[in-house]
């Protein structure tokens, strides 16, 4: 039994059922009379093998979670608090527990709507509730269910042991935000028709609590909502939040979702929306997360399990690669987005103004996801991207990957233990999968462990291979593309923690979270086998610059170190390799360029990948670059400060035109265009009223001639003796180590002591036009 936001509470019954049995382990419900607890529900907690004392020799393989074979639940003969045992067990197999718990669930849905053409999915266990999808059937609302508040959609749980039913209803007017002012700020004369602003609220010039206001139209809508790893302030400023109407999420990693249960908490009628993918995967890493919480006393425990549970149930989800309009006028759409499983990048729109966030992308392949398309990316007006590796250029992925298989065979092979610290979401499958389909750990037949929150979250993989690449799909078809083991080599998952030092008493690799070695099973496998002469511990992506795995790469064999309060001397070969879910600079720009924002928004970085990324390739001559702080505004059509009136020239306006062909008698006429003649391009191009032509190929080049080159033809047009055609004057400098103006530049037209002229001028005066051709070469093409 336990209490919100508390511990179990352990409870010995004077009194028990017959069903009860020495030794067996039942959790209890019960109510508070007075100064008696008063049971209402029990239900049995089998003891699995995996809890069992763990052989001497090896770890026994641990079986992922199972799905509930039978139920037994208490059924109440007598109502009367007086005799609260007059009461029944009851058992029942999982069809009879499934069937009894659809009735229920049909039966509220239909007492509510008066409609019985319901469809219910397959039932997905929730802990120890079941849950169901449902529409309804009606023809007219199937066929319009993704972009009509009319089709009814519903997600259903029921609790097997007290019956009680609690539904959400999609897409219809059930769960449609009330908000007065919506009738008329949706009118197309509305002041805030063409409104877009940008507030950030985390993730600005850091990594870390990702979540974003956006006003756009008459709606505040709010883009992720994640948590700081570590420290004294976790949140993303909700404070600058005001009545948000919807929020979005792209992914289930922690610092883009790890705030979302408070942000339920405290904004609990405001529709929360993502991708399938993304909500299955929350389940396990929000779980983790609360448990982390409660736990750790680094940590502050932001939610309780009924904030997580009201949080889950409610997170609605939609496909990807659709438009759907959750607010009226409204249009979002979800984009694949090459991450992780579930990842989706989210494109709004309202009347003449859109907004594209790219949350965490890539647009390189890997083995659980595939990558970011471009041709997906709709412009948009504002582009907020992350910019993680802005200064980095990735090696070749599957170079890195054959790299990191080979570094672990030669280390097993002779003997030693690998610690592969991955994050439990994407990078720990993807390499799992590498060493499923290697013929190279075919051949060596050497056991990997799996620990940690990589259990669960492969679990979930397991049970959506549907989520997954093709690859991987048709992989599953002919055996378990995962957990195996009987397999070559066989994969173990690690039930409980005292089967970790078997782990490591022979040749092994182990797969552990975190990928940071900032907490979690890798610690402990991190502190056990760093002083080990013949192990290694191979770091796999991404590290915080404050983290141990980021201090460790700097460590040489010798050096001290402490982890988790354990001080430590380095033994172990430690080694990175470059697995990044992430996009690098090249990947980010073509991002950029495809999506041709007139905003531009670098989040999710450190200052020098930021600023790196903002000096990359002419990014500063085609858009407005904003690197903002927390709090700070950025409106759509609004000039950065920073932005000089050279690059405002190039922004604004445009880079291609046409010129007018007009022919005569003795030539002809080019006729600029006279919104061309206001660029202040076009002003220095023009200031001495003479151009210089060119062909270039096909192509006409012109380029100004400025006033000291004109000087310079004029002098030399002249035939007088000066500095002009003097043979020590060079690029409008004096050469001559003798003369007083050595090194200066000089007038043209003046003249000193040490002149000496020219030989190409001794025979002749060059023409003018060969002058010219000398000394310019600064072109511009049109």
């Amino acid at each position: 039994m336990s209490f919100v936001g508390q511990k179990d509470l352990k409870i010995t019954l004077l009194s028990a059922l017959p069903e009860m049995k020495s030794g067996e382990l039942w959790r209890v419900s019960a109510v508070v009379r007075e100064n008696s607890l008063y049971i209402t529900q029990a239900e049995p907690l089998e003891v699995t093998s995996s809890t069992k004392s763990p052989s001497t020799d090896s770890v026994q393989a641990s079986s992922p979670a199972p799905v509930i074979e039978t139920v037994k639940r208490i059924v109440q003969g007598n109502t009367n608090l007086e005799q609260p045992y007059s009461s029944r067990v009851v058992t029942e197999t999982f069809e009879e527990t499934t069937a009894r718990l659809l009735a229920i669930a049909k039966l509220t849905v239909i007492a509510q709507t008066h409609q019985t053409q319901w469809v219910f999915s397959s039932p997905i266990q929730r802990g120890k509730l079941w849950e169901w999808e449902a529409v309804l059937s009606d023809s007219n609302a199937v066929k319009s269910r993704h972009n009509s508040p009319e089709a009814l959609r519903a997600r259903i749980q029921v609790n097997p042991y007290t019956e009680v039913a609690k539904v959400l209803w999609f897409d219809n007017h059930l769960n449609r935000v009330k908000n007065a002012d919506l009738e008329t700020t949706t009118d197309p004369d509305s002041p805030h028709k063409n409104r877009l602003i940008v507030t950030p609220l985390g993730a600005a010039r850091s990594i870390g609590a990702s979540c974003f206001r956006v006003l756009i139209g008459p709606y505040e809508i709010v883009l992720d909502a994640g948590t700081r790893p570590k420290g004294s302030n976790p949140l993303p400023a909700f404070e600058h939040l005001k009545n948000p109407n919807l929020i979005l999420i792209t992914h289930a990693h922690q610092d883009h979702i790890g705030a979302l249960p408070v942000f339920h908490q405290r904004f609990p009628a405001t529709p929360m929306i993502c991708t399938a993918g993304t909500r299955e995967i929350a389940h396990v890493m929000l779980t983790d997360c609360l448990k982390v919480q409660q736990s750790n006393e680094d940590f502050e425990q932001l939610f309780d399990e009924i904030d997580l549970d009201q949080t889950l149930f409610q997170l609605q989800t939609q496909p990807v690669g659709q438009d759907f309009e959750p607010l009226p006028g409204l249009k979002v759409r979800f984009i694949h987005a090459g991450h992780i499983v579930g990842a989706a990048c989210v494109y709004i729109r309202y009347g003449d103004r859109s907004l594209l966030y790219t949350g965490d992308y890539n647009t390189t392949n890997s083995r659980t996801t595939d990558g970011l398309r471009l041709a997906d990316l709709p412009q948009a007006d504002i582009l907020i991207t992350e910019s993680t590796y802005g200064a980095d250029t990735h090696p070749s992925r599957k170079a890195q990957e054959t790299e990191l298989l080979q570094a672990v065979a030669e280390v097993v092979s002779h003997g030693g233990n690998v610690l592969i610290p991955a994050f439990a979401l994407g990078r720990a499958q993807e390499i799992i999968l590498a060493i499923r389909t290697s013929a190279l750990f075919h051949k060596l037949k050497i056991p990997v462990y799996i620990d940690g929150l990589v259990r669960a979250v492969t679990d979930v993989f397991r049970d959506h291979i549907d989520f997954l690449p093709g690859s991987v799909q048709n992989f599953a078809l002919q055996q378990e593309p995962f957990f195996d083991p009987d397999g070559k080599p066989p994969i173990i998952p690690i039930g409980h923690p005292r089967e970790r030092p078997l782990a490591i008493a022979k040749p092994s690799v182990i797969i552990a979270s975190s990928g940071m070695l900032s907490g979690g099973a890798s610690v402990y496998y991190g502190q056990a086998l760093l002083e080990r002469d013949n192990a290694a511990i191979f770091i796999s992506g991404y590290t915080d610059e404050e983290s141990p795995g980021r201090f460790l790469q700097a460590l040489q064999k010798g050096d001290e170190v402490e982890i988790e309060g354990k001080k430590l001397t380095v033994h172990a070969t430690v080694r990175r390799f470059n697995l990044s879910a992430h996009a690098d600079k090249v990947g980010l720009t073509q991002v950029i360029h495809r999506v041709n924002p007139k905003h531009l928004i670098l989040i999710h970085g450190s200052m020098d990948a930021l600023h790196e990324l903002s000096h990359t390739g002419d990014l500063r001559d085609k858009y407005f670059i904003h690197i903002p702080a927390v709090g700070e505004e950025i409106e759509y059509g609004a000039v950065p400060e920073q932005v000089s009136n050279r690059q405002l020239s190039k922004i604004e306006n445009t880079q291609e035109f046409e010129v007018t062909v007009e022919a005569e008698v003795e030539g002809a006429w080019l006729r600029i265009p006279e919104s061309v003649l206001t660029d202040p391009r076009w002003e220095n191009l023009s200031a001495t009223g003479l151009l210089k032509a060119k062909w270039n190929g096909g192509r006409l080049t012109l380029s100004a001639v400025s006033a000291l080159e004109t000087a310079i033809a004029s002098a030399r047009a002249s035939g007088e003796d000066c500095c002009a055609v003097c043979q020590f004057f060079n690029d409008k400098i004096c050469q001559s180590s003798l003369s007083p103006l050595f090194s200066l530049q000089v007038d043209p037209r003046g003249k000193c002591m040490e002149f000496q002229r020219q030989p190409e001028f001794e025979q002749g005066l060059l023409s003018f036009d060969r002058d010219l051709e000398g000394h310019c070469d600064d072109l511009d093409e049109i």
